[in-house]
């Protein structure tokens, strides 16, 4: 049942994000063969001001698309849980429930402080742009350097660490049980911590250089699914996703037409 409830509000997640998308885009997205330069316009337009609503629109379109992204890949982690929960001091079936809401709470609450920083850095970018123009010529860099770097950090021991506790979670329980329902929301919060630190800088490619376009977030999402399930095969598969996004750098500063930046 668990797993079911996640990879249901995934789906409807995934519904979401791609209708907002489209709305913004007027309906077009996905009419150019690369999928970034309309996502790219979008975002323009959402960072060409600051007021609350663009913030929350931001921030709730953030929180949807990581619950399309990461609770596939957080079925495993929610399946202990569960198994784990008699542990934790929930005895009643309301408070499992309640209890399971609040571990995901916290879960999401770190990836809202992501999101955050996200739109600072974003709508910082868009204003400095916008007032130098002169800056918009090192756009293709960046997001080469960013791609590179991306591939970097695939094999370094912080990725190791933090991987680790999300391809084990039985031993993230072992090492962070929490009794009650604030334990709950602390292990969430806890799982959050160490999930942003395996994932961010996918997140940076999905921000700063896809501009959240559907193609890339699909990308992503089936990038951090596997590599959260496999056991055998796992640091093949690192190396092999390094190349990748090296390879992509490159090629992005090569052959920037293709990428839709030209």
């Amino acid at each position: 049942m668990t797993a079911g409830v996640m990879l249901s509000s995934a789906g409807l997640a995934w519904i979401v994000t791609f209708t907002f998308m489209s709305s913004m885009s007027g309906g077009a997205i996905g009419t150019q063969s690369n999928g970034v330069m309309l996502p790219i316009m979008t975002m323009a337009m959402m960072f060409s001001s600051f007021d609350q609503g663009r913030l929350f629109s931001f921030l709730l379109i953030w929180i949807v698309g990581m619950v399309a992204m990461m609770f596939p890949a957080m079925v495993p982690v929610l399946l202990t849980y569960n198994r784990l929960k008699a542990n934790f001091e929930l005895n009643r079936p309301s408070t499992r429930v309640l209890g399971f809401i609040l571990f995901l709470g916290g879960y999401l609450f770190l990836y809202a402080i992501l999101g955050l920083a996200a739109f600072t850095v974003l709508y910082s970018a868009f204003q400095i742009a916008g007032v130098l123009p002169s800056l918009a010529g090192y756009t293709l860099l960046a997001a080469s350097g960013v791609l590179i770097g991306t591939g970097v950090w695939q094999l370094t021991p912080l990725k190791d660490r933090c991987l680790a506790q999300c391809v084990s979670p039985f031993g993230f329980f072992l090492m962070h049980a929490r009794k009650g329902l604030i334990g709950a929301f602390r292990m969430g919060a806890k799982h959050g911590y160490y999930c942003v630190g395996c994932c961010y800088m996918y997140m940076l490619v999905m921000v700063g250089v896809a501009a959240m376009s559907i193609p890339s977030m699909i990308l992503l999402a089936t990038l951090l699914t596997i590599e959260k399930a496999i056991a055998r095969g796992a640091r093949l598969f690192r190396w092999a996703s390094a190349a990748l996004f090296v390879a992509l750098g490159v090629a992005l500063v090569l052959s920037p037409q293709f990428f839709g930046f030209a």
